[in-house]
C-alpha cells in the first residue's frame, strides 16, 4: 500500500510538468529526509537528478545521477551492507555551455543509471556535488559523453528553479 501511495504522488508530479518531477519523503531505516529533483533531458529518454539530503543528525549532502531509458523511477536512498561488493565505477566526460570538459567517476548504480561518486577514500573525485551546482548557475546545459558517438544533454535552469523551492536542497 505504502509503495502505491508514493507511485501515485510521483505520478501526479510528473503529470504537472512533464519534464520535471520532484519527490520527497523520509528514509524508513536511516529516518534520513530526501527530495528528487529530475529534469528531462536530450535524447527524451535522459533524466538528470539531483538529490538532496538531510539525515537525523541534521547533516546535508547532495547527491547527482541520471538514468538513461526509463521514467525517473522511485526508489529510496540506498544504503549499502559493509559486506556487498562494491559497484562498478565508469568515468564518464561532462560539460557545461563554455568550459572545459571534465572526466569523472561515476558508479553504475544499476544498468544505466549513474551516480556521481562522492569524493573520499573509495574515489578520484575531488569536487563533492556543490562545486557543480555553481557551474549550473551560469549555463543553460550540461552534456554527459559516455564515449565519441553517446551523449546526453540537459537543461540545468529548470533543475536550479526547482531547487530553490525545496527546503532540503536550499545551500
Amino acid at each position: 500500500m505504502r509503495r502505491f501511495v508514493w507511485m501515485l504522488f510521483t505520478c501526479a508530479a510528473l503529470a504537472q510538468a512533464p519534464n520535471l518531477s520532484v519527490t520527497s519523503g523520509v528514509a524508513a531505516t536511516s529516518r534520513a529526509a530526501w527530495t528528487r529533483i529530475s529534469v528531462r533531458g536530450e535524447p527524451e529518454d535522459a533524466w538528470l537528478t539531483l538529490q538532496c539530503i538531510k539525515t537525523v543528525e541534521g547533516v546535508k549532502q547532495a547527491d547527482i545521477f541520471f538514468e538513461v531509458g526509463q521514467t525517473p523511477a522511485f526508489w529510496m536512498p540506498y544504503e549499502r551492507q559493509a559486506t556487498e561488493p562494491p559497484l562498478p565505477l565508469t568515468r564518464l566526460t561532462f560539460t557545461f555551455d563554455a568550459y572545459k570538459p571534465m572526466r569523472r567517476e561515476w558508479v553504475e548504480v544499476r544498468n544505466n543509471q549513474f551516480l556521481y561518486n562522492r569524493p573520499g577514500a573509495h574515489s578520484g573525485n575531488m569536487e563533492p556535488v556543490d562545486f557543480y551546482l555553481k557551474f549550473m548557475g551560469s549555463t543553460t546545459t550540461m552534456t554527459v559523453f559516455k564515449d565519441r558517438d553517446t551523449s546526453w544533454s540537459f537543461p540545468t535552469r529548470p533543475l536550479l528553479k526547482a531547487m530553490t523551492e525545496q527546503e532540503l536542497c536550499k545551500p
